[in-house]
């Protein structure tokens, strides 16, 4: 059996067929989605590998070249 999707801010189940409806999906709620803006804009969410030019030039060229 598959999982039900949850919420990444506060990890509360989200119903498949709520959550296909939703207009705060993947967010449980209006107020879990202005959490994960608020952690965006903090600046709380980063990447953590340095940027690579070689892999990225890889990873953005065409496989016909």
């Amino acid at each position: 059996m598959i999982a039900p999707p949850t919420c990444p801010i506060c990890s509360k189940p989200i119903a498949a067929e709520i959550a296909s409806k939703s207009a705060t999906f993947p967010f449980c709620s209006e107020r879990c989605r202005q959490v994960d803006l608020l952690r965006w804009s903090k600046g709380e969410y980063c990447i953590v590998e340095p940027l690579n030019p070689q892999e990225l030039q890889q990873e953005t060229s065409s496989p016909e070249e």
